[in-house]
């Protein structure tokens, strides 16, 4: 038996080994060159699937080139794709890319036009002209304008005459997934300057760069607004320091504490939209186009019609088909949604009356009385991702045409019931109990329990799934690939019968010593040797990384987080201090697993946060209301005019809660949305290029010959065009 024991001893060892090994075979990740965007799929399709796309890739966008691949350590076909530098100069166009101009063109930056392309700098140079997320972006549209002809089918997989094929498969699961490269370099410059810089100031510009505008977009909100939280955070610790010590300074405080959030909320949310004026002007997307003219969503359906706008053929969707599915569909479905959400709630409060007695009457510990408020906590994120799919699924049934005004219905769906499924029980004690001490604890608890759980699912978790999977694919790769594996499989399944036919200890120490050289020595050298030529490719690594899902779900965090510190912070000073420090950490953990553990996305370009901005604005109302509400309740009002009534101290209410509310609404008008000097910036372009048309004009009337003024207009074409940019203005000479 001893010897058993040591070939337990043994194996125990052997598989430590392959464990080591694996983890060497994960550091010595092989870049994927010659590679933009991977088109991945599921394990075990079926060939002629491949076949079938690769077919319609080559031959309605031929400017792609695609490398078919298998990835036989992580088991799955994937196609690499990049494009050639024309085609990439040609979607730079339909994209409208801003590209620096030459300086004898006037300099500064302009949307590239494909027909004036020696008008900008660097154009010729195909390595650098280029970033890497812009080249990656236009293969995206490319492969997303790979439409369907009419009758083509693949498998189940039915096409509507003009629809987008690869969206398409990839919601059918056809495809696994379509996502963009990490460039190593740039990666590797984002984690030294702002995951791991942990108290400086983020980089912006290169965010923008490598990520694109909406992702930037949302980490300069994310600063700002934690910034903008030092104020009510600093008064806050304040009212908490001086809590307690006496009734009359408490009410005090609580009014004055409670009014100040009001006004700071409308201040704060001014300023934003001011800083995101400058980042739009900055990034070049303050005006965007019209939406008639932009691409429908991938995923949008219709009827084949010729468009009033640009006269070819485009999906057309009757608004009255979408109103009728809304209003007879979604709007009842998300009624119910928050029934249940009422009903949940309501058992909970059930729940906690019950322990609440128990408590008192000794038969359980004291702390039990904090479990319902946990469980409150818990049930609001189950709720929340229920609800999120059955919105989504309604959403993408209403069918909207662009993704701009998909998102924001989605937003109105999700903040509906965020509101309800996050605010109702503190409403419900606030106004129904009427227990502010209640209130305070609840609103602790489901802050602190939201950001603790919501940290460890967006970041760790996906963070150890993903190194989880990769140590598996590695131990599997030294498993599979050791000339070792075979002969150490056949000596544990014949050892224990030749350990039974051996009847005294020195045959068994015989035994243990063959093994020991057979083992210790040569299956560790070759090991070693093994996890030094086994490698990953960046393609695979990246394959089985989370995906990322875009900014909703942190907008979305913060619009609930902006409303407990502004609607019940009165009952819990400390919760704007809570939410700096749990913005701090998301900064960095939503810096971190983009740049660590998550697939690159696409870039994209947006003007500011959208309806996001306006959620906020209500929040913000809703605020005032709230707080005026607190007031009202808790009494406080009574206690500082003794001699003042019920029906007074209403009176009083209202009337301070229509003047916050009238300066509010005062203090967003008179704040201008963009500052004064973009203003001028933008006057003074629209002037200049004025200036430029008139000159331009002036030539070609001067001039007899048709070929002079056909030199003249595309020569001047490009510096009157010039005077539409962000940057350095440069008039004509």
């Amino acid at each position: 038996m001893n010897s058993a024991y040591r070939l337990f001893g043994k194996k125990l060892f052997k598989t430590k080994g392959l464990l080591v090994a694996s983890s060497q075979v994960l550091k010595n990740t092989v870049p994927t060159s010659d590679c933009d965007v991977l088109v991945t799929f599921p394990m075990n399709t079926d060939t002629s699937t491949l076949m079938w796309l690769l077919d319609r890739l080559k031959s309605r966008t031929p400017e792609l080139t695609v490398h078919v691949r298998h990835h036989s350590n992580t088991k799955g076909s994937v196609f690499h794709i990049t494009a050639t530098h024309e085609r990439l100069l040609k979607g730079a166009e339909e994209l409208a890319i801003r590209k620096p101009i030459k300086e004898e063109y006037g300099g500064g930056m302009k949307e590239f036009s494909y027909e004036d392309q020696e008008c900008f700098a660097g154009v010729m140079d195909e390595e650098h002209f280029f970033a890497s997320q812009e080249r990656q972006s236009i293969i995206n549209h490319m492969l997303n304008n790979l439409r369907a002809e009419k009758g083509e089918q693949l498998g189940n997989v039915k096409f509507l005459e003009g629809q987008a094929i690869v969206p398409l498969l990839e919601s059918k699961n056809v495809i696994s997934q379509v996502f963009p490269l990490h460039n190593h370099d740039d990666l590797v410059d984002l984690r030294l300057t702002w995951v791991q810089a942990f108290f400086r100031k983020q980089p912006l510009g290169k965010i923008c760069d490598y990520f694109g505008v909406k992702i930037a977009m949302y980490f300069a909100y994310l600063g700002h607004y934690t910034m903008a939280l030092s104020v009510p955070a600093f008064l806050g610790m304040v009212v908490w320091f001086f809590q307690g010590l006496d009734e009359v300074n408490d009410d005090v405080w609580a009014v004055v504490f409670a009014l100040f959030n009001a006004f700071w909320a409308t201040l704060y949310l001014e300023h934003w939209k001011r800083r995101s004026s400058e980042l739009a002007y900055e990034w070049g997307t303050m005006d965007k186009k019209d939406e008639l003219l932009e691409d429908p969503r991938p995923l949008f359906t219709g009827d084949l019609v010729q468009s009033p706008v640009t006269e070819k053929m485009d999906f057309y969707y009757p608004a009255w088909k979408r109103n009728l599915f809304r209003y007879f569909v979604s709007w009842p479905i998300i009624c119910l949604c928050l029934c249940v959400v009422f009903a949940v709630m309501l058992l909970i409060f059930e729940l906690q009356e019950w322990v609440n007695i128990l408590v008192i009457s000794e038969t359980i510990p004291g702390f039990c009385r904090f479990f319902p408020k946990i469980l409150l906590a818990v049930s609001i994120g189950v709720l929340d991702e229920v609800y999120k799919k059955i919105a989504t699924w309604l959403n993408e049934k209403e069918n909207y045409r662009m993704e701009e005004s998909y998102e924001n219905h989605l937003i109105i769906k999700l903040v509906l019931f965020q509101f309800v499924n996050s605010f109702l029980s503190l409403f419900y004690i606030a106004f129904y109990l009427q227990d502010m001490d209640r209130l305070s604890e609840q609103l602790a608890a489901i802050l602190i329990t939201r950001q603790v759980i919501g940290n460890i699912k967006e970041s760790l978790l996906p963070y150890i799934l993903w190194k989880a999977r990769l140590y598996k694919v590695g131990y599997e790769m030294m498993s599979d690939k050791s000339p070792l594996t075979q002969e150490q499989r056949r000596k544990s399944v014949n050892v224990e019968a030749w350990i039974t036919d051996k009847k005294n200890e020195k045959q068994d120490e015989e035994i243990d010593q063959n093994l020991d050289s057979s083992s210790d020595s040569e299956s560790e050298k070759r090991r070693r040797t093994l996890s030094q030529e086994l490698s990953l490719t960046q393609a695979e690594v990246e394959s089985a990384m989370k995906k990322y899902e875009g900014t909703f779900e942190d907008y979305l965090e913060m619009f609930i987080q902006f409303g407990y510190v502004t609607l019940f912070s009165s009952a819990f000073p400390l919760a704007a201090l809570c939410a700096i420090v749990n913005n701090i950490i998301e900064i960095r953990s939503d810096a971190f697993k983009l740049c660590v553990n998550h697939q690159r996305p696409f870039g994209q370009r947006v003007e500011n946060i959208g309806t996001w901005q306006d959620a906020l604005e209500v929040m913000g109302v809703v605020a005032v209301m709230v707080n005026c509400g607190l007031i009202f309740v808790s009494g406080q009002i009574q206690r500082m005019f003794t001699h003042s009534t019920a029906l007074s101290a209403l009176v009083i209410i209202v009337i301070l809660e229509h003047v916050i509310l009238a300066l509010k609404f005062l203090i967003a008008y008179a704040i201008p949305d963009v500052p004064e000097t973009i203003a001028q910036k933008k006057a003074k372009l629209e002037y200049l290029r004025r200036e430029a048309l008139k000159k331009l004009e002036s030539q070609i009337g001067q001039s007899n010959s048709p070929d002079v003024k056909e030199r003249i207009i595309h020569h001047q074409k490009s510096k009157v065009d010039a005077m539409c940019q962000v940057g350095k203005p440069n008039i004509i000479p």
